[in-house]
């Protein structure tokens, strides 16, 4: 069988598994607002560059209320990454072996796997970057192997690619420069910069992402103002704790002996390139090594997520496929070592989802549990489809019986995404607060701003055992009465431990529950968004 038949066998089986985890468990709030970017397609949003969006609106995500299909494009394009960096790998290395496996374990990775479930600008950024990078490479070999410039179709091609990439993420400003660093580092290739092929692959990455620039010009730029906020680099403070957790979160997200792995082979492949001048293993360090240090730079002041540095890791990891592959017996078991404890830690986090269903509600550690909580978990599992159909049968039933355009509303972007979702209606969901990571202020003024609209209102509760319901809904319907003319209080929604709903209009409820939903209905809305406190 060949590598590339080995690959497409392995990636039937992995994409499979992919769906069967996709559907195991409910949307995340943050899956659930980049999905809601496919039902606005535009070419900017609030905080991320509009590519989510924009897949989600490519496959399936228009499909209503269907985990799978919400999740069709992170599982497309993981599946098509890895395709791409095997055809990367390839061409760098002259091996289809070294490129399957190259691929496979980039596939199996802990991170990489969940960039192919879940819904985050790092799906098309993982691809559009990997394409960059192969496309760069081919340009830049035919440019020195046939001693003339590549044809203006490779570079414009590299450029379109770019363009993709930052229209994916911010993280590609930081991804993409180092290549034209590559191109003055290595002398093989250093004569290409007096060529236009480099500058007019740059000229084509700008015109690809022009789009989002001009829709942030025209929307004060909020996109880059709000990641400057987020990252608090204007009060700046230190905290080793973040150090910390920069450093370590790639033994989880990796897997510990591949994390190591990979730290060696990009000392070891440093060390080789400065004494052979091999420029292959210099462009998978230019390409993986700048975002990872430049977030390690940043995290001794910013709270870096586990995943960011991903994308990074993907030359890294083909840096260490090839030099395991180059090596002696003994450095190859620990490779293969590597590689089993990978796919155990991998296979944990796929079982995840379903094991949290199996066990007790009520499971907590008795020292900490704050840290593990099976309550808190399966709360996120339950009752998204029943709180999202009776939301919109009560704004059916509320628009039909005042005649008068009626919204879906909650506080909050996370409720208000989730609703958008479950409801099936989510051109109709609106947040009720002006937070700083939400598009929906946006969204509302397209609509004119809603003035004198009817809403269902929608709020979490957190239940408590002597939960006081009817102080919480007194409460609420105060604070909703600043922002509408007339505010009724309807039966909340009570999801118990054994997944069965019921109603409650009662001052307080005793019986055991996993979640309560707050509803009312609300008459002539102001046109104000409350400030998120």
């Amino acid at each position: 069988m060949s590598d590339l038949k080995r690959l497409l066998l392995f990636l039937v089986v992995v994409t499979g598994l992919r769906c069967l985890v996709a559907t195991s468990f409910p949307l995340f709030a943050v899956e659930a607002y980049y999905w809601l970017w496919g039902q606005y397609p535009a070419a900017g949003y609030y905080d991320h560059p509009p590519m989510v969006g924009w897949m989600s609106a490519l496959f399936l995500g228009w499909a209503p209320g269907s985990e799978l299909a919400a999740r069709s494009a992170p599982i497309v394009l993981g599946a098509v990454s890895s395709l791409a960096i095997y055809a990367m790998v390839r061409d760098m290395f002259q091996g289809g072996r070294i490129a399957w496996r190259a691929a496979a374990i980039c596939t199996i990775t802990p991170m990489l796997n969940l960039n192919g479930v879940l819904i985050q600008p790092d799906n098309s950024l993982v691809l559009f970057a990997v394409l960059t990078w192969w496309l760069f490479w081919r340009a830049s070999e035919q440019g020195v192997e046939t001693g003339r410039p590549a044809g203006a179709a490779v570079w414009l091609c590299a450029g379109g690619a770019a363009g993709l990439t930052l229209l994916s993420k911010f993280h590609a400003w930081v991804l993409l420069p180092p290549l034209w660093g590559f191109l003055a580092l290595s002398p093989r290739h250093r004569p290409l910069l007096r060529t236009p092929g480099p500058w007019l692959a740059a000229a084509a990455a700008l015109a690809v992402v022009s789009p989002d620039l001009w829709w942030n010009a025209r929307h004060e730029w909020v996109n880059y103002a709000f990641q400057w906020r987020r990252s608090g680099l204007g009060e700046v403070r230190f905290g080793l704790e973040n150090v910390l957790l920069f450093a370590l979160a790639p033994a989880l997200m990796l897997s510990p002996l591949l994390y190591v792995a990979m730290l060696a082979a990009a000392w070891r492949g440093f060390g080789i390139w400065r004494r052979t001048g091999d420029s292959a293993l210099l462009y998978l360090l230019c390409a993986g090594l700048p975002l990872p240090l430049f977030l390690g730079a940043l995290s001794p002041f910013v709270s870096i997520s586990a995943h960011w540095p991903a994308a990074g890791f993907i030359p890294l990891l083909a840096l260490t496929v090839v030099l395991f592959e180059k090596n002696g017996s003994t450095r190859r078991r620990f490779y293969r070592a590597s590689v089993a404890v990978c796919v155990a830690t991998t296979v944990c986090a796929g079982v995840g989802p379903f094991l949290v269903r199996a066990l007790p509600h009520s499971l907590s550690l008795p020292f900490r549990p704050e840290l593990v909580n099976t309550g808190r978990l399966r709360r996120e599992y339950v009752g998204w489809r029943e709180i999202g159909t009776k939301a919109r049968e009560m704004r059916d039933a509320l628009e039909r019986d005042s005649g008068t355009p009626t919204a879906i509303m909650a506080d909050g972007w996370h409720l208000s995404s989730m609703l958008a979702f479950y409801s099936g209606q989510p051109r109709e969901v609106f947040a009720l607060e002006e937070g700083p990571a939400h598009n929906f202020a946006i969204w509302m003024s397209e609509r004119g701003g809603l003035k004198g609209c009817n809403a269902v209102v929608v709020e979490k509760s957190k239940p408590q055992k002597h939960s006081p319901i009817g102080l919480k809904v007194r409460r609420r319907r105060e604070q909703l009465q600043t922002q509408f003319e007339r505010v009724e209080a309807a039966p909340s929604l009570i999801i118990h431990p054994d997944g069965s709903v019921s109603e409650f209009s009662g001052e307080n409820i005793t019986v055991p529950r996993l979640r309560e939903f707050l509803i009312f209905r609300c008459y002539g809305f102001s046109g104000e968004l409350a400030h998120d406190s």
